[in-house]
């Protein structure tokens, strides 16, 4: 019986072959980035961890919205999104980020994967906190509550 290229790579079932090149950790032939091994072994124990979290919103009305402070180039938030939020096509992540070349380049991946409930933000993590008060609606954060005023690539569904 032969393989699945996932069961033979390690990888999770139906987990996005080319956003892993995309983020390197797969080369263009399809093999494990070596260099890249612990990093994507990092990235499943958090989803494994989040994913936890996030099953316990309520199925009524809990569209999942997760902040990803200091998101870098969104392995984490591209994975999550790629093996959590896509199969279920609710939920919103933002990936907050200070250097706007990295913002660019994950808005570009985003769109070019077609994943259009990810959006990023050029902010600090200070400017992306919550306000006091009304800003939090139940368990999601809300971009509007942020100091600064954000410019996602996509309409997140809280808008």
């Amino acid at each position: 019986m032969k393989k699945d290229v996932h069961e033979e790579l390690g990888l999770k079932p139906g987990q996005s072959l080319e956003l892993l090149q995309e983020l390197h950790i797969l080369t263009r032939e399809g093999r494990i980035n070596q260099d890249s091994r612990r990093k994507l072994k990092q990235v499943y124990h958090l989803v494994q961890f989040i994913e936890k979290l996030l099953i316990e919103i309520p199925a009524e009305g809990g569209h999942p919205t997760l902040a990803d402070h200091g998101a870098g180039k969104s392995y984490l938030g591209f994975i999550l999104y790629d093996l959590f939020f896509k199969p279920r096509g609710v939920g919103h992540i933002y990936g907050i980020e200070t250097r706007a070349d990295l913002v660019d380049k994950t808005r570009e991946l985003a769109r070019r994967l077609g994943f259009e409930r990810m959006s990023f933000l050029h902010l600090s993590a200070a400017d992306a906190a919550p306000r006091r008060g009304s800003c939090r609606r139940g368990s999601t954060w809300s971009p509007r509550c942020t100091r600064a005023t954000p410019r996602p690539t996509t309409r997140s569904p809280s808008a």
